[in-house]
């Protein structure tokens, strides 16, 4: 009997891949921070409505104070309702800190569903400038992913955001449609349903390549980030065209069970 013994040395490939993921979630920084510069309008409204509610039921209270006597049995009314609105204008703060932040990759369960309810609110300024009517089918019971938060969610907003270019300019139909649902291979998909004129078919197999664009100012960079983040969560990104009008950018990602896709 004998045995044969093979040893590599892979020290030198782990560091490689360890650099690689660090350059990609440099890269994936930076197009988030880009991503949040063009909706810088968008979020500065978001905050700005809770801020005005708070001022105005502050003036409210004041003004109650001071008639004579004091009515006071609107006061705790008033403090819920700031209450309320200092809540909601400190979680869109805290959500563009959490994107804003500079740090590696963190895994953790996600529900699919509530990121995708939470991005379409902090777009939803953006989406009424655009006139963009946004709807939802999100499935039920949808399993969980082990995915970075920020990561996912600028992939998803990516999605909406090209969705919305796709329409600019159109008359009458600007509908947009985000759905989830479950795989039975143990994956999770969201994509982004456009009534844009659809992705010319030279670019439906390149578009999630680097420097590839159908946009007139586009660099090409947004959904080939989005393609690195992907399949650095196991998962693959393709797009369709629809017979008539519109596209669709598709995302699937392997439910936490399961972190391989065939």
């Amino acid at each position: 009997m004998f045995v044969l013994v093979s040893i590599f040395d892979i020290s030198e490939r782990r560091k490689i891949e360890r650099t690689t993921a660090r350059q990609r979630d440099e890269l994936a920084h930076l197009s988030r921070v880009a991503m949040l510069g063009e909706l810088s309008g968008s979020l500065a409204h978001e905050l700005n409505q809770p801020l005005t509610a708070i001022l105005s039921n502050a003036q409210a209270a004041q003004r109650f104070l001071a008639q004579s006597p004091p009515r006071i049995d609107k006061l705790a009314e008033i403090l819920a309702d700031i209450v309320k609105c200092d809540h909601r204008a400190g979680a869109v703060i805290q959500r563009l800190r959490s994107m804003l932040r500079k740090e590696e990759a963190q895994r953790h369960p996600l529900d699919l569903n509530d990121l995708v309810e939470d991005s379409l609110r902090l777009m939803r300024s953006d989406l009424l400038n655009r006139q963009v009517v946004v709807s939802t089918d999100l499935a039920e019971a949808l399993p969980a992913v082990n995915g970075d938060r920020n990561q996912l969610q600028q992939v998803l907003l990516n999605f909406v955001i090209n969705g919305c270019d796709a329409m600019d300019g159109q008359q009458g139909d600007r509908r947009l449609v985000v759905k989830t649902r479950t795989h039975a291979r143990s994956a999770v998909e969201v994509c982004v349903v456009d009534r844009g004129e659809g992705i010319p078919p030279a670019y439906l197999e390149s578009i999630f390549e680097p420097f590839v664009t159908t946009k007139a100012t586009g660099m090409g960079l947004g959904l080939a980030i989005c393609k690195s983040i992907v399949e650095a969560h196991g998962g693959r990104l393709w797009a369709t065209n629809y017979a008539d009008c519109g596209a669709t950018l598709h995302c699937e990602i392997p439910a936490e069970n399961d972190q391989r896709l065939c």
